[in-house]
């Protein structure tokens, strides 16, 4: 899809975009012309008060670029709430910690469900937005007084929670290409009035996480392979385990095992943009107001977890994950199949041809046990 087919932002939007494209070129230009593709998304997606995560753009909903999983059915908070219930329960702990809370549909959902259940909670929610900040606090008025936005993780170690729904997925990624058997880091550089892709340069820390994926896969990657390395996971989940006393984690994203990932066929990598409910595959388009993000790859993650002090405890399908639980779920949470609206959601969540192949599941712990991950364990995939 190209910029011509996407619609035209408003003029206000497209100052603040002018913005944030002024910032990094100014940086491109200060680091000599060339700076890593990691950092361009970081900016595009972080930096302060322009970046799309911490601009004022609408982002989720049918208003939005994108619609996530709490959006659609409220039995996925129900299902999610049912497994965190069960992990406080085993820490003998009330607080959770949600990272990165969208609209506050899962927050919303999460708090009823355990008020159902009978559990009384501390709910934190990190968000950078601030636009997703305010959306958040008119949507959970009413559970005010068990909430509190925070700006970083927690200073004094907590037993707690986490959980995260499409938030592994907009880490910022470095993309490689080999060239002559070696992989080089890709850049971006200024091309006219925006940004284009810079000529691939060395890289001692990318080189090292690629060779690790070949020894994985056993088998070097071709000239002209394409694709993306998380360089941040090991220091993210090194700040989640310093957090966390003792804790559990429950990761929910789409995304791929490293065999899947870097299969041969997938030669162009897994990067995609979301504008007003348009998919591409251009970063460099309307800087600051599209999502930028790669698919995931957990096993990237479990390993930077495992380094870190958790425990790979679980690892499934959504739709695995949801059938298990939906069943479980006490009348008063049951699913209304009688509802179309809710028979379209199901079947959005839980179908393979759907989210239900995309997305996973994955749950860490550290220094406690619990119940298995409900659904098919996948773990061996990792």
């Amino acid at each position: 899809m190209s910029r011509a087919e996407l619609p035209v932002p408003s003029d206000e939007a497209l100052l603040e975009s002018a913005a944030l494209v002024a910032k990094i070129r100014s940086e491109i230009a200060a680091a000599g012309g060339w700076i890593n593709f990691a950092r361009y998304m970081e900016l595009a997606l972080y930096a302060p008060g322009l970046g799309y995560y911490s601009g004022g753009s609408t982002k989720i909903g049918a208003a939005g670029d994108f619609i996530t999983a709490p959006e659609l059915s409220r039995s996925f908070g129900s299902a999610v709430a049912l497994t965190l219930d069960a992990e406080l329960a085993a820490l003998g702990a009330n607080d959770v910690i949600e990272l990165g809370a969208g609209t506050g549909a899962l927050a919303a959902q999460l708090l009823d469900t355990f008020a159902t259940l009978g559990r009384e909670v501390r709910y934190w929610i990190l968000e950078p937005s601030a636009e997703l900040r305010q959306r958040q606090q008119r949507a959970l008025e009413a559970h005010a007084a068990k909430i509190a936005w925070i700006d970083r993780l927690p200073e004094k170690p907590l037993t707690a929670v986490v959980v995260a729904n499409e938030v592994l997925d907009a880490l910022p990624v470095s993309h490689f290409a080999i060239e002559n058997g070696e992989p080089k880091a890709l850049g971006v550089v200024v091309a006219g009035d925006g940004f284009g892709w810079g000529a691939g340069r060395a890289d001692a820390k990318l080189t090292a996480a690629v060779r690790t994926i070949e020894q994985a896969l056993q088998q070097a990657l071709p000239n002209g392979y394409r694709s993306e390395a998380c360089l941040l996971l090991p220091a993210w989940f090194a700040a989640l385990a310093a957090a966390l006393e003792r804790g559990s984690l429950l990761f929910v994203d789409y995304g791929l095992t490293r065999s899947d990932y870097y299969h041969e066929q997938r030669a162009a990598g897994t990067l995609v943009c979301h504008y007003r409910h348009r998919v591409h595959d251009d970063p460099f388009v309307y800087p600051g107001l599209q999502d930028i993000t790669a698919w995931v790859d957990f096993s990237a993650c479990a390993e930077a977890a495992s380094a870190a002090g958790f425990e790979v405890a679980g690892f499934t399908t959504q739709g695995q994950y949801l059938l298990s639980l939906l069943a479980a779920l006490p009348p008063e949470l049951a699913v209304d199949l009688k509802s179309p609206r809710e028979q379209s959601a199901m079947k959005t969540l839980i179908l393979p041809g759907e989210m239900g192949e995309r997305f996973k599941v994955l749950l860490l712990r550290k220094g406690v046990r619990g119940p298995e991950l409900p659904g098919k364990d996948f773990r061996y995939r990792l």
